[in-house]
């Protein structure tokens, strides 16, 4: 988590190579390769890759957040994920998908069941505190750049105590880990 610009997608690319098989639901288009653009388009790569028992892919799905069945497509995509299971799940500005009193139905049910189904979630935020607190309880590890918005400062005071004062002078591509 951290403020534009400061190397969270960075940082996300560099811990996705640890995973072979990924599922990035990419809304800034930051990612470039071979990307699904439709929700039938992204089904069927899925399915493909399924039944060719693809040992390793990354699967990019252009999601269009201001699109009219935005969120339940979305929700549909997190069930696909989950029940295809072994994989990572990238959402960049999960704060696109949650809110603090929202958090769609398939997003809660990989957080608190996809070690069943070895999910792994790995999400970049520009603003912690407009988060459904589930999406940070489930968090094991947590890297924190530079924030300088004061609700959020005072959000992530909660789980790194004193260190939270440090991230509004955090140099860019520098975070503060808490797991």
């Amino acid at each position: 988590m951290g403020r534009r610009g400061c190397g969270k997608s960075y940082l996300a690319q560099r811990i996705q190579a640890a995973w072979p098989r990924r599922v990035i639901i990419d809304t800034l288009s930051e990612y470039e390769g071979e990307a699904c653009y439709s929700f039938l388009e992204f089904t069927e790569k899925l399915q493909g890759l399924k039944s060719s028992k693809a040992q390793a892919f990354t699967l990019i799905y252009k999601f269009d957040p201001e699109s009219d069945s935005d969120h339940a497509e979305f929700n549909e995509v997190i069930r696909l994920c989950y029940y295809f299971g072994n994989i990572q799940i990238v959402l960049e500005e999960i704060q696109t998908f949650s809110g603090p009193h929202t958090l769609p139905k398939w997003l809660k049910n990989a957080l608190l069941t996809g070690r069943h189904q070895n999910i792994s979630i790995l999400a970049t935020t520009q603003r912690p505190g407009e988060l459904n607190k589930t999406i940070i309880s489930q968090c094991t590890h947590i890297f924190c750049g530079q924030i300088v918005e004061g609700n959020d400062l005072r959000y992530v005071s909660s789980f790194l105590n004193e260190d939270s004062k440090k991230l509004s002078s955090l140099p860019d591509r520098q975070f503060l880990y808490f797991g």
